[in-house]
């Protein structure tokens, strides 16, 4: 049974090293009992051949308990051929697994999760910004591979029933790999990208998301930094922190009161941390509807 589970971002092929983190900081945890959502680009099926294997063969010997969210560096689980769609009872629902690396496991797009006792939706996918740099170097090199995957993205079918069916849902946490476009860091979009080139439909559908489901927190990767964004939305790229702190930050005993101090915060988050805490409350600011919402 899993007792501990741990959140991180992008760890693109490096799982290992970020497990030996997680032992060192964490050595009473034991591997069996641990759980790691990595969420997106975890890159241990993107080249697709037995340096993939290789990776989680190692990985899957160190007895940790995988979960990855689906990246846009890396292939869809139901596109390769050993996968398999079971029902894990760790998480309530469907997940893919490979037989060779049991401990490795992939949600499904669009699926509610039970993770320790919290209602997590979990939609993967995004765009790639060096999509056509990663096409044209495979080009001047005459190599089939390029690191970019064609299906990437959800579809607008895929969009379109997801959507359909997360009407009237209640969750605690959505786990996603980009992020809502309302929620983007724009302050990280790298320089040397024409944002006017970069395919947004997944970050505008993610607002739709936003807006049909009631969720609690927001916590997704793919901008690789670790910050706060907005209240209740949290980026994620080296750092992993429990599920139940994550939680307690926001809905515990007040725990945003000591430690907002700490966070790593976005320019939009820099604002809201400048109201003043008074008698163990604060206000959380809504920056898309502009309401202020009264929390303790």
């Amino acid at each position: 049974m899993i007792k501990h589970w741990m959140i991180t971002g992008d760890t693109h092929g490096r799982v290992i090293q970020r497990i030996d983190n997680i032992a060192y900081d964490y050595p009473n945890y034991e591997p069996e009992e641990t759980a790691i959502i990595i969420l997106g680009d975890a890159g241990i099926n993107f080249y697709l051949n037995n340096s993939d294997k290789k990776n989680k063969y190692r990985i899957n010997n160190l007895g940790y308990q995988i979960y990855c969210v689906r990246g846009n560096h890396e292939e869809r689980p139901q596109n390769i051929d050993t996968m398999e769609f079971v029902h894990d009872q760790e998480v309530g629902n469907g997940v893919y697994v490979e037989k060779d690396y049991p401990n490795i496991h992939y949600f499904a797009d669009g699926f509610i999760y039970s993770i320790k006792g919290y209602r997590c939706l979990v939609i993967g996918g995004a765009y790639s910004v060096d999509k056509w740099w990663r096409l044209q170097q495979a080009a001047a090199q005459g190599s089939s591979f390029s690191g970019w995957f064609k299906d990437e993205l959800l579809t607008p079918g895929e969009m379109e029933n997801i959507l359909l069916n997360l009407e009237n849902e209640k969750v605690d946490f959505v786990f996603t790999h980009t992020c809502p476009s309302i929620y983007e860091p724009k302050d990280l979009f790298l320089s040397c990208v024409d944002q006017s080139t970069v395919d947004k439909s997944m970050e505008y559908w993610l607002n739709d998301v936003k807006n049909t489901v009631d969720w609690k927190i927001w916590c997704f990767g793919h901008f690789h930094a670790d910050r706060v964004e907005y209240p209740c939305v949290e980026q994620f790229y080296y750092q992993y922190e429990e599920i139940d702190k994550i939680y307690n930050r926001w809905y515990g005993e007040k725990t945003i009161i000591q430690e907002y101090k700490e966070l790593e915060l976005s320019p939009a988050a820099e604002l809201w941390s400048k109201i003043k805490f008074e008698n163990a409350e604060f206000e959380m600011i809504d920056f898309e509807e502009g309401k202020n919402e009264n929390k303790v």
